[in-house]
């Protein structure tokens, strides 16, 4: 008889266990937050290094996190008022633009040398990038310099004469963005926001070609791992309303694109680059994708008070996008919104990721977010 009670006293406790409802709210599919580390600042600038470790720049100040959300370290950065997108390289330094100026740090927050050009301060974003034989390139409104990684000068190319000596600025000259190839290095670049042009540099200061971009206000480049860079240009006002232009060209190109697509918005990322053959950029509310191999449209779909370019998982295919409402969205490949997260704060960084479906992403309040999609 007690061998029955006690067999029936497990049953009972079995089906209890097993049929307690899940906490509420919870869903398997929906992503969950593993850790939240806090107080490091509204991030401008989110890289992982070389070394595993994410580096957050905020301010004047450039913060390097572990794999367990615990800061490091935070060191004081120069260059101005300003600073622009950090570079790493595959040696142990992080390099950044300022003023008029290269700095190097440590990935270990040391100070390494400095590279300045005495001018006057630009109003512009400072730019910087890699490009052939492994040299920083720095468009500043005198030329373009030529550094190598150990901080000594190559080069310059002025703009618009053979007068490599003079550092003077040309007046009203802007520089709008640059990005770089082992090919090329490529600029945009203008006067009194007119005459834009796309220039084309070899490793040893040549101009190879250059294209006319029109009267236009921003340009974001974007390059791809075949060589190919991807632009996006605007705004361009005329008759049927507000346009951007998108733009292909490849190592191989005279000055041609290898194909343009016309998007009507007013305000348009950066170019995404995938390596599934799609190129992704949010134009107003839309998410776009488009077909790398001739420019059209493969899908688009809405997506309101986004502010970041699209951030795309290769593993998942997945396109991540940060909202000015606190949000974190997951569109998958057909364009359709899978979930969204709500923060903390605004999120203005694209995300960065972890293999098995990690997602590391940071908000205006100085939160880094570990979340297992």
């Amino acid at each position: 008889m007690r061998k029955i009670i006690t067999a029936t006293v497990l049953t009972l406790f079995f089906l209890m266990v097993y049929t307690i409802p899940l906490a509420e709210g919870y869903d398997a599919n929906k992503p969950q937050i593993i850790w939240q580390a806090q107080k490091l600042g509204k991030s401008t600038d989110f890289h992982v290094g070389p070394n595993g470790l994410f580096y957050l720049f905020s301010g004047n100040k450039l913060a390097a996190v572990d794999a367990g959300g615990q800061k490091l370290w935070e060191a004081a950065v120069t260059g101005g008022a300003k600073t622009g997108r950090l570079i790493f390289d595959r040696h142990g330094s992080i390099f950044y633009p300022g003023s008029a100026c290269i700095q190097e740090v440590k990935l270990n927050g040391g100070s390494g040398w400095s590279f300045a050009v005495y001018q006057g301060n630009s109003k512009d974003d400072p730019q910087l990038a890699f490009g052939p034989g492994n040299l920083l390139y720095l468009p500043l409104a005198s030329g373009l310099y030529a550094v190598d990684t150990a901080g000594k000068y190559k080069w310059m190319m002025h703009w618009e004469s053979n007068d490599a000596i003079s550092t003077q600025a040309d007046q009203g000259r802007k520089i709008l963005a640059c990005a770089g190839t082992t090919q090329a290095v490529y600029v945009a670049t203008g006067v009194g926001g007119k005459e834009n042009r796309l220039v084309a540099v070899t490793g040893n200061g040549e101009i190879l070609w250059g294209y006319w971009l029109g009267d236009i206000k921003a340009v974001n480049l974007a390059t791809g791992s075949d060589g190919r860079l991807y632009i996006t240009a605007g705004p361009i006002k005329n008759a049927n309303g507000t346009l951007w232009k998108v733009y292909a060209f490849d190592d191989k190109s005279n000055g041609s694109p290898l194909w343009s697509n016309s998007i009507k918005c007013n305000n348009m990322t950066e170019p995404t680059v995938s390596e599934h053959g799609l190129l992704y950029l949010h134009a107003d509310d839309k998410l776009v994708a488009l077909n790398q191999s001739d420019g059209t449209e493969a899908w688009s779909n809405l997506f309101n008070k986004v502010v970041t370019a699209p951030a795309v998982d290769e593993g998942s295919k997945r396109v991540y996008l940060g909202t000015q409402d606190n949000r974190l969205l997951a569109v998958n490949r057909q364009g359709r919104l899978d979930w969204e997260l709500t923060l903390d704060g605004r999120v203005s960084c694209r995300p960065l990721f972890g293999p098995g479906g990690i997602v590391y992403v940071t908000t205006e309040k100085g939160s880094l977010y570990k979340i297992q999609d």
